[in-house]
This record gives structure tokens, sequence and C-alpha cells, in this order.
């Protein structure tokens, strides 16, 4: 081709040029560039939906030559030669994978296979159980040393540990990492605080069930870049260091974290609830404590748990209660609660069981309401055939799951033991059981009908519960040792409440258990990319992918501020 024709017979790509110059400059009509370039308006309106786009990703589509074909491999020789070793090993390629990377050797599964498939080999045969145990493993995989991330241009990837670096935008605009600093919780001369505390808090986003089962993440790059470190610390480094965490740092994480999660339509009201937390070993000092789940007492751990439900976030745990303490559980909530926010809470939603009527007489006196079940007796049942019946009321509580919407409901006064007045009384029947329910309040305003509501709605506490047991493994303590399995139960709060917010921004999925959004959702591998002080994170194809990108901090870049860097999500379009 020489000048002239260069001109005077355009190639496709000047073509495109000519066409997109003449529309944007000369303000031709779309119609009439298609017609005199040959092509036709559904064509053009695609390329120049092509062009805007390359200029907003600031790639130039025209002064930029395409290259065609396979793209050239850069792996280097000798990782070649080691892969080739490897199999003649008889190593699968997820073997020949973790062995590279316990080396620092960062590659592809799919490199591994088109590698392989070039030297000649085949795919391995189905092998039995006692044929895998023949491998020749290495000796000892080495794996790093955990230590301080250090920030340079690199770039690694995770096969399915990608769902806690999803949450960093989200804990950098809470201010969560300020609030494990204000708690002082205690660190190491390699690790610090905040790279400990976010070490365990990854793996309760994973819903890791044990510490001694995080050997299946230790060498995964992307959750040490989570915690600020090159990997997660190994499970005799976090057994250790919950030993060393005191109920007063885990205090000062819960009062910060109770304002971080405080919403705008919070009522002050709050559902209290006991979870007794089993532990099977021989050698258990701890007391007995009653589980319905086992029916009969076992030895285990007993936990106070406090939902807000205006907003369904947990607000406070505590696994520090003996049973000469148990009663008086109530009280303490309440002063956690006035020495954090400077205010009581305005009522207590709770069973009949959790605490003495002589504390409920404090509550009484400190103006605090509370809502509660009355203790129910043989005497008591055989008063209520004595009620006439134009003192009932019919009443209606919809639900979407509820069948008995139709009650009734007698509201009158009692006298209960060491507590100074009345107490108001709110008898209900027809509600699905055989006996009826003695509700006790010293709410003397508010309706019957929405007493009875927020009594309902204590039951979602204990739906919280069985999504921690589900995901968090709240009742599989890692030890008898209380102060360990209370930490481990603020973190479980906090996991919770982040995947709270989290699920508030999914539209259609807001209603969803944590699992569920873990399965579908948030469960997925990603190449991370570190360049100029940013961090690009290309989450792997995945049918929920779209919907995850609703979430507004996955639009745009956030700055971590405590690591210095910049952090981008992108969606990936392979597997």
């Amino acid at each position: 081709m020489d000048t002239t024709t260069y001109f005077s017979e355009p190639t496709p790509i000047q073509k495109r040029y000519e066409a997109l110059k003449i529309f944007y400059t000369e303000k031709h009509s779309a119609q009439k560039v298609a017609n005199e370039f040959g092509y036709s308006e559904a064509y053009f309106k695609k390329l120049r939906f092509e062009f805007a786009q390359s200029l907003k990703n600031d790639r130039d589509p025209f002064f930029k030559s395409k290259k065609h074909g396979p793209k050239s491999r850069f792996t280097h020789d000798k990782i070649i030669a080691e892969i080739v070793a490897l199999r003649k090993q008889n190593h699968s390629i997820l073997d020949i994978k973790v062995i590279l990377e316990a080396k620092e050797i960062t590659i592809a599964l799919d490199t591994i296979d088109k590698i392989l498939k070039s030297e000649g080999f085949a795919a391995l045969m189905r092998r039995t159980q006692q044929e895998r145990q023949l491998v020749q493993i290495p000796k000892k995989i080495a794996a790093p040393m955990c230590k301080a991330l250090e920030i340079r241009d690199e770039e690694f990837s995770t096969e399915r540990g990608a769902a806690p670096l999803i949450f960093l935008p989200l804990i950098e605009e809470l201010g969560i990492i300020n609030a494990i600093k204000v708690a002082g919780y205690p660190e190491t001369s390699v690790i610090s605080a905040t790279s400990s505390v976010l070490s365990f808090l990854a793996l309760k986003l994973l819903g890791n069930e044990r510490l001694s089962h995080e050997a299946r993440w230790n060498l995964d790059r992307a959750l040490g870049f989570f915690a600020g470190l090159n990997v997660l610390p190994k499970k005799s480094t976090l057994s250790s260091y919950s030993y060393r965490v005191s109920r007063g740092t885990n205090k000062k994480l819960l009062s910060a974290l109770s304002e971080i999660f405080k919403s705008s339509d919070e009522e002050g009201e709050f559902n209290l609830d006991f979870k007794t937390i089993p532990h099977w070993g021989d050698a258990s000092v701890l007391e007995n404590n009653w589980s319905g789940m086992n029916r009969r007492a076992i030895k285990s751990l007993l936990a106070l748990i406090v939902q807000n439900p205006a907003t369904g976030n947990l607000s406070y745990t505590d696994a520090e209660i003996k049973h000469r303490d148990q009663s008086g559980a109530v009280l303490d909530f309440v002063d956690f609660w006035k020495e954090g926010r400077g205010e009581s809470p305005k009522m207590l939603i709770f069973d009949s069981k959790f605490t003495t009527y002589e504390n409920l007489n404090k509550l009484n006196k400190d103006d605090i309401k509370f809502l509660t079940l009355r203790r129910r007796g043989q005497k008591l049942c055989e008063q209520v055939s004595a009620i006439e019946k134009d003192q009932w009321q019919n009443i209606r509580i919809d639900g979407e799951k509820r069948k008995n919407k139709n009650m009734r409901v007698y509201d009158g006064f009692c006298d209960l033991g060491k507590y100074e007045g009345k107490v108001r009384q709110i008898i209900l029947t027809g509600h699905g059981r055989m006996h009826p329910t003695f509700l006790i309040t010293n709410d003397l305003r508010t309706k019957v009908k929405d007493l009875v509501k927020k009594y309902a709605r204590r039951w979602l506490v204990e739906q919280e519960i069985a999504e921690q047991i589900a995901f968090f493994h709240l009742n599989q303590p890692s030890s008898s040792i209380v102060v360990k399995v209370d930490f481990d139960l603020t973190l479980s709060l906090l996991a919770h409440n982040l995947y709270r917010k989290l699920t508030d921004k999914l539209i259609g999925f807001e209603k969803c258990t944590v699992p569920t959004i873990y399965r579908n959702i948030l469960e997925n591998g990603a190449n991370i990319k570190i360049t100029n002080n940013e961090v690009i994170v290309r989450l792997k194809k995945k049918t929920h992918l779209p919907i995850l990108f609703q979430l507004p901090w996955l639009q745009k870049k956030t700055y971590l501020s405590w690591m210095g860097l910049n952090i981008k999500f992108e969606a990936g379009t392979t597997s």
C-alpha cells in the first residue's frame, strides 16, 4: 500500500475513525453517517457505544495496534521444568499449584494445565485413595513466616478466599479499624493489634469452623492482605493470642461497635436471650447449663446475646456469665449501655426465666420498660376460667409466617413477689398453644396489640442465634477457657453486623441468611494486582456477580487509610 491508496482505499479501522469523527465534530445525524459509510444504523450505534466505553476506560481504540493469535507464554523455563518434574511424580494440578505457592511462585491453574498439555502430558486417571497416598509429597512445604505486608507491585490469586476483601471498603467507611485500635487489643513485635484482630475476622467472614481448621487458608495471600500481612498467622499463634484478650478489651470494642452500627430508626428496644454453648471436652470444668437442643443440662458456657430488633444487628454479647450472676446479666447490660450511650435502654424484652422479679423492680425504678413472660403454674391457669367473657377482647396479629393470627386477650394487673406496686398482665389464648400465655410489663400506655407484636418479634433473636450456630459455629467452641470464647463471640457479633450491612444494600436479598449470602454471592476466587499503590481485585465469573456489584463501595475506588492504598473491584469475564 502506497501513500495514495492509504487514503483512497481506507481500512475498516480508518473508516470507523472517519465516521465517528464526522458524527461527533460535524454533528451529522447517525442515519446520514451510517448511509455514507455503508453501515447499518444498528452497527453504527454499536460503534458509538464501544468508542465511548474505550475512552471511559482510558483506552484509545484507534492508534494502538491489536495483537492477534494466542498469547505468548511468559512462564520461566525453570518453572516449566519444575512443573514437569512434579507431574512425573503424579502430582495433580492442584497439588502443583500449592507446592509452587509455598515457594512464593504464583501461577494459575489454567496456565499449569496448558504447560502440561504442551509438554505432552495427558490428564491424570482417576486415582483411589490408596494411590493418592503413594504420591511422593515433599517432606515439608514451608509456609512463609507471617509478617507485616510489604507494599510492592505484585500479583497473586485466591481460589475461594475473596469474600473478606469485599468487606474492606465497608470496614474503612464504618471506622472499624479505629474501633479496634481504641479497644486496646494486645500486639506482638511482629504483628500489630489491628492485623491480629483482622486475622480472626477474616476467618469469621469465611465461616471457618475452628481455629485449628485455618490450615486450609494459611497459604492464601489474599487473606493475609485483608489483615495487612503476607499470610495469616498459624493456628498456634491465633490460639495463644486469644488467651491474652481480656473481657474489658472486648467491652470497649462492643461499645464502639454499638455506636458504629446504630441507626436513625433505632427505637431503644432490645431482645435479650441466653445461649448455651456446649463444650464436649472430657476434662471440662465448666458449669452445667440447660440446653434446649439436647433437652438436658450439659457442660457448657452460658452466653448473653442482645439484639436490636429495629436494625437486626447484635448489640452486646457476654460469654463470662456464671450461675450466680445469671439473673443480674440484664443489669450488667443496662450499665454497659448507660456507660456507652449516656442513656438507659427504653425497653428490654426477654423470657420468663431470664431474671428475677426483684430485678424487674430495679428496672422499673430506673424507668426502663420491660416485657417478659410470667412463670406459669397450675393455679395461674385455673384463674383464667374465672374471667368473665365480656372482659376479653379479640385482636389480630398479622405476620407472613404466622398460623394463628386471631387471638383473645385479657388486659389487667397483678402482684409479683418482691415487686413494688402492680404490674400490667396480658393473658393470651387462641394462639395455637395448649395453655394461655401470661405477659407482664410495666408499660401502661402501649396498646395490647402492639405489646403482643413486640414480644412476638423477640423470637428474631433466636433466629439470629440459629444463624450464628449455622455459619459462625457458635456451638463449637475451641476451648473451655471462657475469655477465649468471649473474644470469639465478640468477633462473631462484628462479622454478623457486617453481613447485615452488606445484605441491606443487595436488593431482593435483604432477608437472606448469612450462609445463603456467602454461598450464592460472596464465595468466590479473585486475581489481585498491586501496582502504583493501588489494589485491583478482579473477581472471578459467578452467576450472582452482577448482583454483588450493586454494592455502592464496589462501584468506586476506596482509600484504605490504615494501609495507604486505594482498592477497586472489577468483574471477571472468565473463570
